[in-house]
Order: C-alpha cells, then structure tokens, then sequence
C-alpha cells in the first residue's frame, strides 16, 4: 500500500519515543555534523594556505575515498570481534585528534595526503559499526524507517554543518572548524558510550530465579 507523508511521520515520531532510537537519531546527527564542519571548507584553507589548484584537491579525495573504501569492510569485521562501541568511540577519539592538528600538522601536500587518509580510515571505522548497531535497535519492519530516519538526519547534519562552517571560517579562520567538529566527535563518543547498547546488550536473556525442584529441596 501507499506510504502517505502523514504515515512516515506518524512512523517517526513513534520511533523517537524510545530513547535508544533517540540517541542513535542524534548521534547520527552530530557524525555528520562534525564532517560538514571539518570538509567543507578543507579545500579553500589548503588552496589558500598551499597555493594548490583543483587538481591536488581532486588527487586528495580520491586518496581518500581509497582509504575509505578499503577500511570499511575491515571495520566491520573487527566489530564483529571486538564490539560496535569500543570501535566507534576509538575512531571518534582518532577523527577528533586528527581534526585539531591538521593546521598544525599540514604544510605540505604529502602531509596533507596522509591526514586526510587517516581521517577517512577514522570515518569508515565508525560508519560501518554503527550502522549494524542501529540496525539491531529495530525488528526487521521497522528497520527500514529506521535507517531513512538516520540518514536523513545525517543529511541535515551536513547541511547545518556546512552553514556553521561557512560562519566560523570566514570569522576565525579553519583552525575554528577544525576545534568545534573535535569537539562535537567527542560528544558524539560520550553519548555512543553512554546512551546506545550493543546488539548482546538488547537480546541478552533476563536473569531468572532458581525455582527448579532441586533448588526447592536444597533450599
């Protein structure tokens, strides 16, 4: 049948009544919040700081997207052996330290291309993770509105991020961005660790009392 808009929304908000779908909603929000504020305006502070022309920015992302794309699967795999969580918080703990040194770190383009690479390791090493973490929140007729809630939330997130960087760098310059997107990573982390559970938390059996006859007849 036809999904109306008063439908989807109606399948939102009942969503967002539990806290856990709340918290991943944010925190999806806040991931891509802190990447609007950290690319959107990498490209003009290296042209303007490097004297670099379109060619080198284009070389830099495609380095990255490399990093990117060869990190994924292996981040998936390492959560599956290590737990969701502790890999989202580390990456969001390395995304946040390479963020502040970048305009300390990069005067040349190899140091660019190797900071920019680390910083897209660090991004596959929490997108892939916390997808299968939010996928776990849900059954699976719900999981759909799920993911396109995140995601959408995501999109805004970068849409709003993009505008706050445009304001602080124009203002304070990139090291201002390059502050405020740490430090909404590591609020990102605390709220992961404190706020979202991992798969075996939420299908874990709940603990029963011993009422079997043979605990009766020893009691």
């Amino acid at each position: 049948t036809r999904l109306p808009v008063s439908g989807a929304v109606f399948n939102y908000t009942a969503l967002l009544r539990r806290p856990d779908v709340t918290g991943v909603s944010v925190v999806y929000f806040l991931m891509f919040f802190s990447l609007g504020l950290y690319l959107t305006y990498l490209p003009t502070w290296l042209e303007s700081t490097l004297h670099v022309n379109g060619t080198h920015i284009a070389s830099l992302f495609f380095a990255g997207g490399i990093a990117n794309v060869v990190t994924g699967p292996l981040a998936g795999r390492m959560s599956d052996r290590i737990g969701r969580k502790p890999l989202i918080v580390t990456s969001c703990v390395g995304l946040g330290i390479i963020m502040v040194l970048t305009t300390y770190l990069v005067g040349n383009m190899i140091a660019a291309y190797l900071m920019f690479a680390a910083a897209m390791i660090m991004v596959a090493m929490r997108i892939s993770p916390f997808q299968s973490l939010v996928s776990s929140l849900v059954t699976g007729e719900r999981r759909g509105a799920l993911m396109s809630l995140t995601v959408a939330l995501g999109q805004v997130g970068v849409g709003i991020g993009g505008g706050v960087a445009g304001l602080v760098y124009t203002r304070y310059g990139f090291l201002s961005n390059t502050l405020i997107g740490a430090l909404t990573i590591l609020i990102m982390a605390y709220l992961v660790q404190q706020w979202i559970p991992e798969p075996d938390e939420l299908h874990a059996p709940a603990p029963q009392s011993d009422s079997s006859p043979a605990a009766t007849e020893a009691a």
